[in-house]
């Protein structure tokens, strides 16, 4: 019995350790492309049997418009959090706490728009975005990302309030405070590790969005992700540089998470134990 669970126990961990290394090799193979050289990019030798170079690192931050489309992508991924998690996060409270008639048709009716695929709304978004002027805007980008990430956010953050017990509001409004009020000082506290969690997914999905800013901007609001296009060319790959631009526009999101790491794993995990 006790060879079995030792068996059990290697055959798992083996699996988990294949898992990781597939799961974790394009990662690996994007940091060691980005300081090859252009004539090694494609040696199969491993990082440490060749000599690293940081030309694509220079091409790509000093003689390229890379740096400008990546501050590009920050503004537009924290604007559309800061201003999506508040209304989302109101928006999931009234679902939590209000009696509102045909409450769940009108949750099922939000919940719709992030269903479809983002192709089907491609074209009437298209069309209001020119009618108004905002292709190629920040305020344009901005709009439809709120409006792609707000029933996520609603999803998620209905689920938060809800499993705070309603009588730690009333005991807050018995002792004089407003329902926004309790709300600011109770609520939004108790559940402070979920919303941050929602914010930093909300982010993430931002920050890697490729289809609609591919549609709508062209050189003003281009974010980062369509611009690693333009090391596509008709002849060839510049792989070093796009590998270069790629790492470093990884970096930003996970450090992002490993700093809110605490937060997500709380946020996520609410109401998780009973």
């Amino acid at each position: 019995m006790k060879n079995n669970k030792i068996i059990a126990n290697i055959v798992k961990y083996a699996v988990l350790l294949l898992y990781t290394v597939i799961a974790l090799f394009p990662l690996y193979w994007l940091v060691t492309t980005s300081f090859k050289p252009p004539l090694e990019v494609f040696s199969t030798q491993p990082l440490g049997t060749f000599v690293p170079s940081f030309e694509n690192y220079k091409v790509v931050l000093f003689n390229d418009m890379f740096p400008k489309y990546l501050w590009n992508s920050v503004i537009i991924s924290l604007i559309t959090v800061l201003i999506t998690l508040p209304v989302g996060s109101l928006a999931g409270y009234a679902f939590a706490r209000f009696k509102i008639k045909n409450k769940d048709n009108w949750f099922f009716m939000v919940l719709t728009t992030r269903m479809a695929p983002p192709v089907a709304f491609a074209v009437p978004l298209y069309l209001l975005m020119v009618r108004f002027g905002l292709v190629d805007t920040y305020v344009g980008l901005i709009a439809i990302y709120i409006f792609m990430n707000l029933a996520f956010c609603i999803w998620l953050t209905r689920g938060f309030f809800e499993e705070i017990p309603p009588d730690v509001e009333e005991a807050a409004m018995i002792d004089g405070c407003s329902r926004l009020q309790a709300f600011w000082k109770v609520t939004v506290p108790l559940t402070a590790g979920g919303l941050i969690a929602t914010g930093v997914l909300m982010f993430i999905f931002t920050w890697n969005e490729f289809f609609f800013a591919s549609i709508l901007t062209q050189s003003i609001a281009k974010p980062f992700t369509v611009h690693l296009t333009s090391f596509f060319g008709s002849k060839r790959i510049l792989w070093g540089e796009l590998a270069a631009a790629s790492t470093i526009g990884s970096l930003i999101p996970i450090i992002f998470a490993i700093v809110m790491r605490r937060y997500l794993v709380r946020g996520l995990t609410m109401g998780a134990v009973k």
